[in-house]
């Protein structure tokens, strides 16, 4: 309700003003805030457009709003040169958040104050246990994914430019990887998961099913098989060391799977000595002499620090272990199962593939690159069904803003040679098809040619293309293109070639805008 109502106004500063009233922040808190909210709506609109945001200014900022209102009652600006900003130091970051206390702990700059509003804001992305073995490493992946995805509107975007400059308080995996979902399947996906509290949808099943609806089966497996190689090669050497013995036990299992026969029948033995515990505890359960005679047995055996106050408490421990055995005789009989045992092995010889990273060694940009290469596949996948212009035009914005994602600290995605033939391909199909569908103008009769004429507008921080205009010029050394944002030069550049002016589709020096209107 809060975001409707705050929907139907547009003076922000009278919104936060009358509930910044109820709120313990300083002036310059105060202050801070109103900059923030001015400078998104300043920056939306560019930002909206190259990323493809379909949430609207309005909805955006409401949801600052309400995350303020609901789960922030103080922010605390750290002065960079006192004792205090150890505390942001020793983080690495440029806020910190204690959700208990609802306070925020923040840099003095409208950026580190976004970034501990959209951090305190409650994040679920529940993953099921069965996934324990990168469960956690995602989850915090997503949630740091999130906030960048978040504050992106003012660290990258002045309401000028798209300046996409290296921040060290990014974690580029973590980014990478919300972005490549988000560009994937979209927002809605991500949001929802995010904001779950029912804790019983398994999203990651979700994730592969609609990648592979889209895309195809097979693309849905590398993804995932690389995605969670990505995040174990992020993970700490103690949990890569508690891993090994998980890899060498799934590789056993698997190895007795490939014997069905034995299979069955070691889960038989398994049933059978499980059912012998728990008829021994019923015995002991149901007998008041057994217990307190197994009480005085088991307390003798205990150190003194350990020993049961009484009976009782055995008791207890008893039922607990008759239930574990219980829910354990109920696993062993679905794994017998000809669906879950099919289910069972195919999911193990993935987890097989994906952890065998562990024997492997290589460096977390190995399969950062290795990811993202499965991403752009999934791309390359659609390709020949798109029709529509807006679908062209969608995968053209979408490669442009995939080509500026940081991989480390001095690389972008289009730095990576075999990541930028994979966008430089996927962009050449579109454009063509754009330009046949005209979408885009045709600039030289020759295919390849009028590709990298656009190909050079395309490559640039402009953030609407409808704003983009082309002027070429033959020179003797090859093809000047010069690119206009609303009549600014944004960038000239030769092509060098062998061109005459029957090669051009359009006049020289003339300028011609790259979208059809």
């Amino acid at each position: 309700m809060k975001g409707k109502f705050f929907s139907r106004f547009k003076d922000y500063n009278y919104i936060l003003d009358k509930m910044l009233e109820e709120k313990r922040f300083s002036q310059d808190a105060k202050n801070l805030l109103l900059n923030m909210i001015y400078k998104i709506e300043t920056s939306y609109k560019d930002y909206s457009m190259i990323k493809g945001v379909y949430k609207t200014k309005n909805e955006f900022i409401d949801e600052i709003i309400n995350s303020v209102s609901e789960n922030c009652n103080n922010i605390l600006l750290i002065d960079p040169k006192r004792e205090g900003v150890l505390l942001l130091q020793k983080e690495k970051a440029i806020a910190i958040t204690d959700e208990k206390e609802k306070k925020i702990y923040a840099y003095p700059t409208e950026q580190a104050i976004l970034y501990g509003i959209m951090e305190i804001k409650p994040k679920y992305f529940f993953i099921p246990q069965k996934y324990s073995y990168f469960q956690k490493g995602l989850q915090k992946a997503l949630v740091e994914g999130s906030v960048l995805n978040s504050t992106e509107v003012i660290r990258n975007f002045n309401g000028w430019s798209w300046n996409v400059v290296e921040d060290a308080n990014i974690n580029h995996v973590s980014n990478m990887i919300y972005q490549s979902i988000r560009l994937l399947l979209d927002e809605d996906f991500l949001e929802n998961w995010e904001e779950d509290k029912d804790a019983t949808t398994d999203y990651i099943h979700e994730l592969r099913k609609e990648i592979a609806q889209i895309y195809g089966e097979t693309c849905s497996k590398n993804l995932y098989i690389s995605l969670v190689r990505l995040i174990i090669s992020t993970l700490s050497s103690s949990t890569k060391k508690r891993l090994e013995q998980e890899y060498i036990t799934a590789q056993q299992t698997y190895e007795k799977m490939l014997n069905k026969n034995q299979y069955i029948y070691d889960i038989s033995k398994e049933k059978e000595f499980i059912a012998g515990e728990i008829e021994k505890i019923d015995l002991i359960l149901s007998d008041q002499n057994r217990l307190l005679h197994e009480f005085k047995k088991q307390n003798q055996q205990l150190p003194e620090e350990q020993k049961m106050a009484d009976a009782s408490d055995l008791f207890k421990i008893l039922v607990r272990n008759k239930q574990k055995y219980t829910l354990r005789i109920n696993e062993l009989n679905d794994m017998v199962k000809p669906i879950a045992f099919n289910t069972l092995k195919k999911d193990l010889k993935e987890k097989i593939e994906i952890l065998s990273i562990l024997e492997q060694k290589e460096a977390t940009r190995t399969y950062e690159i290795l990811f993202l290469q499965e991403v752009l596949k999934c791309f390359s996948t659609i390709l020949e069904k798109i029709k529509l212009k807006e679908e062209l035009l969608e995968i053209i914005y979408k490669m442009r803003y995939f080509r500026m994602m940081r991989i480390t600290q001095d690389e972008k995605a289009e730095d990576i040679h075999i990541l930028n033939n994979y966008i430089r391909r996927i962009l050449e199909f579109t454009v063509t098809k754009a330009c046949r569908e005209k979408a885009f103008n045709i600039f030289c009769k020759d295919v390849r040619m009028n590709f990298l004429i656009i190909e050079r507008a395309l490559d640039t921080t402009i953030a609407n293309y409808e704003d983009v205009d082309i002027s070429l010029r033959i020179r003797d050394d090859g093809l000047e293109v010069t690119v206009y944002d609303n009549e600014v030069i944004e960038k000239q550049e030769l092509i060098t070639c062998i061109i005459s002016s029957k090669d051009l589709n359009v006049k020289q020096k003339k300028h011609i805008p790259m979208y059809v209107f």
